[in-house]
């Protein structure tokens, strides 16, 4: 693969530059005036000029410049030491393909210059500026710019261009510009180094042809073996093209059962935990309780979804008890509304000791959730939730009944009951075969396979809610507790829910979807 660039991309392994030119002559690519935007050592350049008439390569670094035009240098070739944000503003060309590997460089380490200029490509296309969030979706941008109308746009991107929030706006632009996408994704990791995940990202627009996505998984870059290939033509635009595994069928259904059941967001309110802005020092063990002597200063909270285990869906005393036992960090410091001479002494020299202490280089009583709030240490209350849901999670989602009106930090979410609602069997209703298809579908995936449901994502989510008796709730907590398989969990809610409207062959379905789309994030 070789060295990092130090434009914060990596060269593209040879295997895959080979795929991609030859997945474009499957195509009938035409190769007349072809750009790379970012050369690097040029490693796209001899198979593109085998079939090219001519081929233009930008790179920012001086000596990489050098060293192609001195191994590739011909009178096919062009190379200019350019950046490409500031190039792509300034060029009159249009090409027949653009192709190449992007650099990923987050926000925050791109210069003012280029931010500017990216944020410039977002304007003009009417997508707000806070779609600009790496110097990827510039390059994109930018070449959306200098293409032809029939123009292709063949690139390496990060998987999570296909799902992230930020990239849902640029997504949607991308759909009524191009009537042809193709999205490549492989089983094996292309850049194993780096364990980044990748997509290859195909972008033209074909004559006659209606608007699809293409999804295909091959086993690798260099046998070319499909795994599974799908198209979807009438379910766009598609929220998140990593769904375009699935069938037109398949999201029908999901979105169809969403109108005969009740929404999150109406069965109460949902917002997330406590935000302390420090919870190694905010946040205490049993024995710094007692050390400090302010047992009636904090509160009962869970910090991390990883002290509950995955086979209870209650959280009671007895549960935190046995947090509390493994010496975690369960009381927050409540001390808003607390003068400080009424402090005890050991917890004042503990607060004093703690505000100097630097995170990032910058004392915790400066940094800027305790410098904007008086005292400094007061941590913001914000109210408990009948249920806790914490948002990311493995196979089944992290659903608890709060019996202990217990606080969690941001980690988790709260959902605070409508009248009429009982949370027990909010909770029971949540674990059958549409819900958790649902949370798939909406969610996103991380690195391992994890999913993740942001607040916005879960209120869309619905639930066959009604009441369940208690010996069916004690039967589901029996169930997760001598840690039985997700299908025997999901199978018993599926029969007190689902079953009385729907039929087993749709709930079958749903179970497909479901998954396909865990095995799709656990590749």
């Amino acid at each position: 693969m070789g060295n990092r660039k130090e434009s914060g991309s990596y060269y593209t392994p040879p295997e895959l530059v080979k795929f991609m030119v030859v997945y474009l002559k499957k195509e009938k690519q035409d190769f007349d005036n072809v750009l790379e935007p970012s050369a690097g050592d040029g490693r796209f350049l001899p198979l593109l000029l085998s079939c090219s008439n001519h081929v233009e390569a930008v790179e920012l670094f001086q000596e990489k410049v050098q060293e192609i035009e001195q191994q590739y240098g011909c009178e096919k070739l062009t190379v200019e030491c350019e950046n490409y944000i500031r190039y792509a503003s300034i060029n009159d060309d249009r090409y027949s393909l653009i192709i190449g590997n992007p650099p990923y460089i987050s926000l925050k380490t791109m210069n003012k210059a280029d931010i500017g200029k990216a944020k410039k490509f977002c304007e003009e296309v009417g997508l707000p500026s806070s779609a600009m969030q790496n110097m990827w979706v510039a390059f994109v941008l930018a070449s959306c710019k200098l293409l032809r109308p029939d123009g292709t746009l063949f690139f390496v991107l990060p998987m999570e261009f296909l799902q992230v929030q930020y990239a849902e706006k640029l997504r949607s632009y991308l759909e009524s510009k191009f009537n042809t996408i193709h999205i490549i994704c492989f089983e094996e990791c292309v850049f194993a180094e780096i364990e980044q995940e990748i997509c290859l990202v195909y972008l033209t627009n074909k004559i006659n042809f209606l608007p699809y996505i293409l999804y295909e998984v091959y086993s690798n870059s260099i046998e070319k073996t499909i795994v599974s290939r799908n198209i979807i033509q009438k379910n766009k635009p598609l929220q998140k093209w990593s769904n375009a595994i699935l069938k037109d069928e398949d999201i029908f259904l999901l979105k169809n059962l969403s109108l005969i059941y009740t929404e999150i967001e109406k069965i109460g309110t949902t917002a997330p935990g406590i935000v302390t802005g420090g919870n190694k020092y905010f946040i205490l063990t049993e024995e710094q309780v007692e050390t400090y002597r302010c047992r009636k200063l904090v509160l009962p909270i869970l910090q991390k979804s990883s002290f509950v285990t995955d086979n209870i869906i209650c959280i009671d005393e007895e549960v935190f008890e046995k947090i509390k036992e493994r010496n975690k960090p369960v009381y927050l410091l409540n001390l808003a509304k607390v003068p400080r001479k009424n402090l005890p002494l050991e917890l004042d020299k503990y607060l004093i000791w703690a505000g100097e202490q630097k995170i990032q280089g910058i004392e915790l009583k400066k940094r800027f959730k305790c410098a904007n709030r008086t005292p400094w240490y007061g941590v913001p209350i914000v109210a408990k939730g009948d249920i806790i849901f914490f948002k990311r999670y493995d196979i089944l989602p992290r659903l608890y009944i709060n019996e202990m009106n217990i606080h969690t930090t941001d980690a988790g979410y709260h959902i605070r009951l409508n009248e009429g609602y009982d949370k027990n069997s909010v909770v029971f209703c949540f674990y059958n075969s549409m819900t958790l298809a649902q949370c798939e579908f909406y969610g996103r995936y991380y690195g391992g396979g994890v999913r993740e449901l942001v607040p916005s994502e879960f209120k869309k989510i619905v639930i066959p809610y009604r009441k369940i008796e208690e010996s069916d709730i004690e039967y589901l907590k029996e169930l997760f507790r001598k840690k039985a398989s997700a299908f025997e969990i999901i199978s018993f809610v599926n029969s007190k829910t689902l079953e009385l409207k729907i039929s087993k062959e749709t709930i079958s379905k749903l179970e497909v979807v479901r998954n396909q789309l865990i095995k799709q994030r656990k590749r």
